[in-house]
Order: structure tokens, then C-alpha cells, then sequence
């Protein structure tokens, strides 16, 4: 890889280096800071250039938006990459290959890209930016040490900055309370009784057109690893007592998929959830045929409203984890970064915009909209006003057209999504949260070059080979039984072994970064 963007100014390359120990102070950016003057950022308007693919043909800076933020810090952005460009990897990947780079640089592959460009020498070290002019920002990695570990780099800078989510659940269980209610049943507490429940779907005509048609469970997420949670296992990478393991290597994972297979074969499950697709929850909702599945609260309970005409009585209802345990967290933070361009004379307008996102008003404008317009305060709530809550699109249509969930990284509240949960999503949501279902995630760790390159090597070839295996046994096509012993021995020799101590090298890393 050419570092073209070493090739610059001595002084520069020099104060991007020295960022990391001390600081490199720009006078001629010092000068225009403003001091003690409100949100203020800087004396004189400036603008900061920035790279960042969105969909749709609008930049951020055209938006209602982020031209009241211009107006509140004196700072506006200058979006260099072109509206239509779809390719964000692409983009990206040109945009560093000319070494030309703009003030800020947004990215959804920020976890693995930037720490590697920023010890490269692209990307500023924020550690003491972050210090001098980033309060808010300070704080967010003060009190949430998680997240400093995810953007702390193998060799102790941070490079990027991104946005944080509220630690809530994502998606559950959910069953048709229509359809226990027609048959007399109760709902499942256990996964015995949540496989007799599907059962009497399967039997009961509980649709009532006198065809066994129904399709007892379902998912829009092709495979079956969401039934593997039940077995108290997930498809992937987890932690026991403080060690990396790999759930397909567990005794958990053979007992999920002993009972998997048996379920499919029983007809229980979807003859097509490996190919259904996105639509699957559409089709068999709305055509009154599926009967549970396993999915987000939000948008899963509105199927309640969207199909009270279609479906007579159509009612889908959240149900606590029949083993009690929920493994699908929101993410900590988001995908997309925003990193400082080392040959950037404003780095420290650039990181003071970044830290007015993470203030508590620029949260709002980046949660809520604007205020007066989209929101008003009641007390200290912001409550959204009835035309976006009940409008003519849905309400994070109307806030994504005026600039607010832009993406930019900034926290993001749970307030402003509970106000359009419908009564069933957020009964569910409150079920999980207050019964403590929720486990906690595996975190998303840092690797040096060696160790990343050799884990990718391994996992692509362990998860082609984990594909293919379940889902002969699935199909039947391959007994489970008899295939393994065979299994495990193959994980093995395809280095799962290796990886397993490359993660865990990592998360005692991780651990480290968090003190």
C-alpha cells in the first residue's frame, strides 16, 4: 500500500507523529478557536471538509439539520464525495489510494480500516485532542470503558471516534396470541412447551381455513441460528467465565442441533427458511400462515396495526426466552467512524465538532431534530410533536429528511425510538429488560495485522464448512449422529483451535484497554 499521504509538509508528518506523545499545536487554528463563547466553536464561520457516502442524493450540510448546527458552532461541513456514489467501499478505498484527504472521513468499516491507516500515518492520533478539546467526548470514554477499548488501536491511540447505542435489547420471541388464544393453549415458558406449542400449530388449523398450511416457526434471516439460541449456545463466538469459545465446539451446539434436525423433520419448521428471504415475515404474517418467530420488537409488533384489516384478529405478542436467556444486544456502538486526517490543518475544530454531538443539545439535533420544529421539551423529555409521530411517513423517515439520525457519530437516545413503539413492541421490550434476559454480548475486539489476516483465513473457511454441514443436517441429508465426531475433528483441523486463542489474546487485550 502506497502512504501517499505521508508524502506531505514536513510539518505536517511531524505533527501527526507527535500527536501521540504530546499534542502538535496549529497556530493558525489556535487562533480562530473561540473562547467562552457559548457553543461557538470557532471566531469566524469555518468549514470542514468531510468524506461520507450516504444514500439518497443529499449531503448533510444541505440538510435543516446541520445548517442550524452551522449557525450554533460557526463550523459547517463541505462534503467532498459525490451524492450518487453507492460504493461506499469503493469510495473509500480511491479516496485513500489518492492520499488526497478531506478534514474528517466517515466509514462503516471503521473498526477495521481506520486503526490500520491511522499507524499508517492517514489518521490523527485523538488521545490528546481528545484530552484538551473534547469534553463530552472524554467523558463518553471515561465512564463507558467498552467503548474506549473498541476504538483504542493495538498500539494504544485512538484514531476514530464513533457513535454509541443505549444498552437495550434488540429482537425477541414472538408468538401469534391470536392463534393460543383459538386453540385454548397458553404461552410457552419453556422450550418443551414452546415445541408442543408449535406442535398444535402445526395440527390445530388455528388459521381456520381446514388446510394444514400453517408454518409454526419462521425467519426472514435465512438459517435456523436464532432456534440454536435456545439451547443456551449461539452460532458464534461467545464468553464463559472470562474465556473465548466458540459455540459450534460446545456440547450446547450438539444438543441444539440434535433437537433442530427433529423439529424440521416434525414439519415445526419453515421447509424454506434457508431461502425465503427479507419478505418471509410479510408473506406469512399477511397471508394468516406463520405462527412464531424470533425478531425486532419494533417493527415485528406493528404487524399488529399493519394487518388489523387483512387479518381479522391477527395479534403477534412478544413472550419472555422459553430458556430464559436472550443473546441479540444492540451493538454498543455504531459501524460508521469518523477519523481526523492527519494533514488536516483544523484538527481541533475538527475534533471540537465532533464533541458538540456527543453535548447534550447536540444530541438532541442528531436524536430529535430540531427543536420547536420536530420536538418539543416537557420537563427534561423531548417529546416529538404529533405531525411526526403520526404523519404521512414514518417518523424516522421525517427525521433521516431533516438531518437528524444522520448517521454521524453522536449517542444515540432511546427516547426518540420508544415514542413510535407501538403498545406490544414496547411491552416486549420492557419484558426483557426488566426480567434481565438479556446476556451480554461478545465484544468487537482488535487485532494486529497478523492476527487479523490469519483469523479471517481461518473463519472464512470454518463458517463455509459450518454453513454446509448444518444444513445437511437440517435437510437430512447428512445424518448429525453419525457426522459429529467428524464435525468437531474438521473445525480442528481447519485451525479453529488457533483462532480460538487469537480472540482470546485479543479480548485480554480488550480487558487492558478498558483500565
Amino acid at each position: 500500500m502506497k502512504k501517499k499521504w505521508l508524502k506531505t509538509a514536513g510539518f505536517v508528518l511531524s505533527c501527526a507523529l507527535a500527536l501521540s506523545a504530546a499534542g502538535c499545536k496549529n497556530t493558525a487554528t489556535d487562533s480562530v478557536l473561540a473562547d467562552g463563547d457559548g457553543d461557538k466553536i470557532t471566531k469566524e464561520p469555518t468549514e470542514l471538509t468531510l468524506f461520507m457516502i450516504k444514500s439518497g442524493d443529499v449531503h448533510l450540510e444541505d440538510t435543516e439539520v446541520f445548517k442550524e448546527i452551522a449557525e450554533k458552532t460557526n463550523v459547517s461541513l463541505k462534503t467532498i464525495s459525490s451524492k450518487s456514489a453507492s460504493d461506499e467501499d469503493t469510495a473509500f478505498n480511491m479516496l485513500m489510494a489518492s492520499g488526497d484527504l478531506p478534514d474528517l472521513i466517515a466509514y462503516n468499516k471503521s473498526k477495521s480500516e481506520f486503526p490500520k491507516y491511522g499507524m499508517e500515518g492517514a489518521f490523527a492520533p485523538l488521545n490528546d485532542l481528545i484530552d484538551q478539546y473534547a469534553p463530552n467526548l472524554k467523558k463518553t470514554l471515561d465512564e463507558n470503558p467498552s467503548v474506549r477499548a473498541h476504538v483504542t488501536a493495538s498500539d494504544g491511540n485512538i484514531y476514530f471516534i464513533v457513535g454509541t447505542n443505549p444498552p437495550t435489547v434488540a429482537s425477541g420471541w414472538f408468538i401469534r396470541q391470536d392463534w393460543l388464544d383459538k386453540l385454548g393453549l397458553k404461552s410457552p415458558t419453556t422450550v418443551q412447551e414452546y415445541h408442543d406449542v408449535l406442535v398444535a400449530f402445526r395440527d390445530g388449523d388455528p388459521n381456520g381455513n381446514g388446510i394444514q398450511d400453517e408454518v409454526p416457526y419462521f425467519s426472514r434471516f435465512p438459517g435456523v441460528d436464532h432456534l440454536v439460541l435456545l439451547f443456551d449456545t449461539i452460532q458464534n463466538w461467545e464468553l464463559r467465565d472470562g474465556k473465548v469459545v466458540y459455540g459450534p465446539t460446545t456440547p450446547e451446539f450438539k444438543t441444539a442441533y440434535e433437537n433442530i434436525v427433529q423439529w424440521y423433520a416434525e414439519g415445526l419448521i419453515d421447509k424454506e427458511i434457508y431461502t425465503r428471504g427479507s419478505k418471509a415475515r410479510d408473506k406469512l404474517f399477511g397471508e394468516n400462515l406463520g405462527g412464531s418467530t424470533h425478531d425486532w420488537f419494533g417493527s415485528t409488533a406493528q404487524f399488529n396495526t399493519i394487518l388489523a384489516n387483512s387479518v381479522p384478529g391477527f395479534d403477534v405478542e412478544a413472550i419472555a426466552p422459553p430458556n430464559g436467556k436472550e443473546y441479540t444486544s444492540r451493538d454498543l456502538v455504531t459501524l460508521l467512524g469518523v477519523a481526523i486526517s492527519s494533514s488536516s490543518d483544523k484538527k481541533e475544530v475538527a475534533i471540537k465538532y465532533c464533541d458538540f454531538m456527543f453535548s447534550e443539545e447536540g444530541s438532541r439535533y442528531s436524536n430529535f431534530g430540531i427543536e420547536g420544529k420536530h420536538y418539543d421539551m416537557e420537563g427534561d423529555y423531548p417529546k416529538f410533536r404529533d405531525w411526526v409521530i403520526n404523519g404521512d411517513k414514518t417518523a424516522i423517515n421525517i427525521l433521516e429528511e431533516a438531518g437528524a439520525c444522520s448517521g454521524f457519530p453522536a449517542p444515540q437516545d432511546f427516547r426518540y425510538e420508544e415514542q413510535w413503539l407501538v403498545p406490544a413492541a414496547k411491552a416486549g421490550v420492557d419484558l426483557y429488560i426488566n426480567n434481565g434476559y438479556l446476556q451480554p454480548a461478545f465484544p468487537i475486539l482488535s487485532y494486529q495485522d497478523d492476527e487479523e489476516d490469519r483469523l479471517n483465513k481461518i473463519m472464512t473457511d470454518v463458517r463455509t464448512y459450518l454453513d454446509e454441514t448444518t444444513q445437511k443436517w437440517v435437510f437430512g441429508s447428512l445424518s448429525m449422529e453419525d457426522s459429529f465426531d467428524a464435525f468437531q475433528a474438521q473445525l480442528k483441523a481447519l485451525g479453529i483451535d488457533e483462532a480460538t486463542e487469537i480472540q482470546q489474546t485479543a479480548y485480554e487485550r480488550y480487558l487492558e484497554m478498558q483500565k
